[in-house]
């Protein structure tokens, strides 16, 4: 009996740390999706801030236009400008009498008499710092001179930042709350990019009065015509460095999630732990589908997103969003019903899995937010086929409150809400991303009321009929001819991400070698032979890219050893910085295992035919 006891305990120590895993890899999915729309709405902000500079006659236009833009953002109520008076030491910066302000006379009045020098009160320290400040309680900050008007005024938070015009501050702009609100490094990086930009709106009417000065209006046009460029050249590329970081930052600890599952899911387990590990599988690879589409937000706002084409199982597709999004449906007290009796039972697409997927998920997860309880959502998925296509139907169907006609022709226009949407704290991006994605595959999207008051939501579209693959993907590459291992250098520095290597490589039939950065790399190429490499991108001391073309330039067979990025940056520019560096081709993280064995399969099969003694001794 005490064995028996013994044995039940365990097996429930083991279903508790079971349960906690899933919990923490659904964590980790939610954080990252809801990071990356926080990232997505900063970047509308600095979009939105460039556009209307570029449109703006006056910088005084610019400054008013961002303090408004700003404060709506934020919700802070107050927002002021300052510029600089005078040169040198004597330099102050003044009310510029610009304010985005609710009613507070008071302390309007003292901010727009006083004067700050450098190094005093907010303003004055931005202005010697040529950097943002943040002041989470300027009521007991004593170096706020307004300290006293801004507590009778209940204003507690402040920040601001500098408008550089080269090596100058021009201009300061301040902002206030209600509330004591701790520092955002994040929002204050966002406002140093606001600042460059209005600051090239300063230097640009600066040349443009030199230039009416001098009577030259050929002179002057060319100057506001360079100006002009140069503002969306830096906007493009600040838009690019975001998109590449954030899709960096995302795909690492995805990395590992995934690649942890993968190995995990490659050891005994018992019939339920495979299906939690399949649950968590499913869920990482539907957020790599999201992350991927949402970092084409600005493609389809352009109207250049193309579809990503491949061949998949619509009916399974469906089914694994259902299993996906069951569990969430029960903890809100909502039934989650699938319809599929007007689909297939063979309905294999040819179609952009990753838009049809995150416009589904989108739909249903608005549906079960706004689903009363003990009420249902109807998850409803059909086909016809014609002429060898099919017309797909998808129905979201909720017991919800529904959307009043005044609302019905903007909720799919980006960060356009609904005052239920807005209470629910959403951004206002998910409809207008679900109508990009079906615009791109040449369909419709659209909403109706029900007679029960509810919401239809419906898209359709068209796509090609497929034909899946027969045979199991596989799980391992091909054993190598000869009689030793596979040899393989990994440069990786994330520790994370070299224990998901170990995890689904140790297995294997393969001598695996990890550095943390691409000099390692080299020395070690220079001190042995590999019969594969695979190289990180982003590396302290030597990145990738410059570690590939050293090893490129060494003589003998380290120049033309496979080498393969494995990396998180897989934008087109990227590929073809790899490519032009000398590497063989790209892995993307998270990792696709088949992909990665498909890889080393076609190393392995090298072994035999290639005399490294031949490369090795041809110094």
């Amino acid at each position: 009996m005490q064995d028996r006891s013994d044995l039940l305990d365990r097996l429930e120590r083991r279903l508790q740390r079971e349960h906690a895993t899933r919990l923490a890899a659904e964590a980790i999915a939610e954080i990252s999706t809801r990071e990356l729309f926080v990232h997505a709405e900063r970047l509308q902000l600095l979009e939105t801030i460039a556009a209307a500079c570029n449109l703006c006659q006056s910088p005084a236009e610019a400054l008013k236009i961002t303090l408004e833009q700003v404060c709506r953002f934020t919700g802070w109520p107050v927002g002021h400008a300052y510029v600089r008076r005078g040169r040198g030491r004597g330099a102050v910066m003044a009310s510029e009498k610009l304010w985005w302000a609710l009613d507070e006379p008071e302390f309007c009045e003292i901010s727009e008499r006083s004067t700050f020098p450098a190094g005093v009160g907010l303003p004055g320290r931005v202005m010697a710092d040529k950097a943002p400040i943040w002041v989470t309680d300027a009521t007991v900050e004593a170096t706020f001179l307004r300290a006293e008007a801004a507590k009778r005024c209940g204003l507690r938070a402040a920040f601001g930042f500098p408008v550089l015009v080269g090596e100058e501050v021009a201009v300061v702009l301040e902002f206030c709350s209600y509330k004591v609100e701790k520092p955002d490094e994040s929002m204050l990086r966002i406002m140093t990019q606001i600042g460059a930009q209005l600051g090239r709106v300063i230097e640009r009417d600066r040349a443009e009065a030199e230039a009416k000065v001098r009577n030259a209006k050929l002179v002057r046009s060319g100057r506001e015509a360079q100006a002009q460029r140069v503002v969306a050249e830096a906007a493009n590329r600040a838009k690019s460095v975001f998109l590449a970081v954030t899709s960096h930052e995302v795909r690492t600890p995805l990395n590992a999630v995934l690649g942890l599952t993968e190995g995990l899911a490659r050891t005994p387990l018992s019939p339920h732990q495979q299906t939690l590990v399949n649950g968590v599988l499913e869920s990482g690879g539907m957020l790599m589908r999201l992350l991927n589409a949402v970092l084409h937000l600005a493609q389809i706002e352009a109207g250049k997103m193309s579809p990503q084409v491949e061949v998949f199982d619509l009916r399974r597709t469906i089914e694994a969003t259902a299993r996906v999004w069951r569990p969430r449906a029960q903890e809100l007290g909502v039934e989650l019903v699938t319809a599929l009796g007007a689909l297939p039972d063979d309905c294999c697409i040819v179609s952009d899995l990753g838009k049809v997927e995150q416009t589904m998920i989108n739909l249903l997860s608005n549906a079960l937010k706004f689903s009363p309880p003990d009420s249902q959502v109807v998850l409803a998925v059909g086909a016809r086929r014609k002429e060898g296509r099919y017309m797909v139907s998808v129905e979201v169907i909720d017991q919800g409150p529904g959307i009043v006609p005044a609302d019905r022709a903007r909720i799919f226009q980006a960060f356009e809400q609904t005052d239920a949407g807005r209470q629910a704290g959403g951004a206002g991006l998910g409809l207008a991303i679900c109508a990009g994605n079906i615009a791109s595959l040449n369909g419709t999207i659209g909403h109706d009321p029900t007679t029960a008051g509810g919401s239809r939501f419906w898209f359709e579209f068209p796509a090609d009929v497929g034909s899946m693959v027969s045979g199991p993907i596989p799980k391992e590459p091909p054993a190598t001819q000869s009689h030793r291992p596979l040899r393989i250098l990994a440069a990786e520095d994330n520790a994370a991400n070299r224990h998901v290597l170990r995890v689904l490589l140790d297995p294997l039939d393969v001598e695996l070698s990890l550095v943390e950065d691409g000099e390692e790399a080299v020395k070690a190429i220079s001190a042995g032979v590999f019969d594969i490499i695979l190289m990180d991108a982003n590396m302290p001391r030597m990145d990738g890219v410059t570690a590939v073309r050293g090893i490129r330039a060494l003589t003998g067979y380290a120049g033309v050893m496979p080498i393969f990025m494995l990396t998180a940056n897989v934008f087109e520019a990227d590929v073809h910085r790899y490519h032009a560096a000398g590497v063989d081709g790209v892995l993307k993280k998270p990792i696709d295992v088949a992909e990665l064995f498909a890889v080393l399969g076609a190393a392995a099969a090298r072994i035999e035919p290639l005399d490294v003694s031949v490369w090795t001794t041809s110094a």
